[in-house]
């Protein structure tokens, strides 16, 4: 299994298929994810409204994080969306987003602090991984680890080389998967095969 195996997009849609019916449930569903992951933490749920209800607007207020993340257009509402999700999320501690080339000691600081573990409960243990191992090999240690307390290790998938990671129940896991499917999107967790 490559380094990126876990985390592959789901191909692409053909031409035609983003209808306004899809992109009229974008609001809805985005704001659902949120209050997944982050219980319903109203703070989120409203920064996701506003990047939701007006996305030329929040791209403008935001212009600076999109350029860094190389979009440019505000007219690409859904990449505005998604993004904006992971960086409302990521402030607030409920994501954290790693390059796929962070050490062990970043992987462990980053997920240890994130609110999804106290709230679950989750464990998590230095001597578990190796430093010569990648993030891959360590998500599916915590899946293994998690199992028991039915949690996993999740990825929003941002179509780069970085993981947007955080904690959560496996029946959460499943349902966030079906809500990103909506959009065309890719929710990963638990580690399949």
């Amino acid at each position: 299994m490559g380094l990126f195996d876990r985390f592959k997009r789901r191909p692409a849609e053909e031409p035609g298929e983003n209808t306004q019916a899809a992109q009229n449930a974008w609001p809805g569903v985005i704001l659902e994810i949120a209050a997944i992951i982050s219980n319903g933490d109203e703070a989120v749920l409203q920064e996701v409204a506003a990047c939701t209800s007006d996305p030329a607007g929040y791209f403008a207020a935001h212009q600076e994080r999109y350029e860094e993340r190389s979009v440019y257009d505000a007219n690409d509402r859904e990449e505005i969306q998604w993004l904006g999700l992971v960086d409302i999320l990521e402030p607030h501690v409920y994501v954290c987003e790693l390059d796929w080339k962070d050490a062990k000691e970043e992987f462990l600081y980053f997920l240890e602090h994130l609110k999804g573990m106290k709230r679950l409960g989750l464990e998590l243990q230095e001597d578990w991984f190796s430093e010569k191992d990648d993030i891959s090999i360590w998500s599916r240690i915590l899946d293994e680890k998690w199992k028991p307390q039915q949690c996993c290790l999740a990825c929003i998938d941002i179509n780069s080389d970085s993981y947007v990671l955080f904690p959560c129940g496996l029946a959460e896991a499943e349902q966030l998967k079906t809500l990103a499917a909506q959009l065309g999107r890719c929710i990963v967790g638990p580690v399949e095969g």
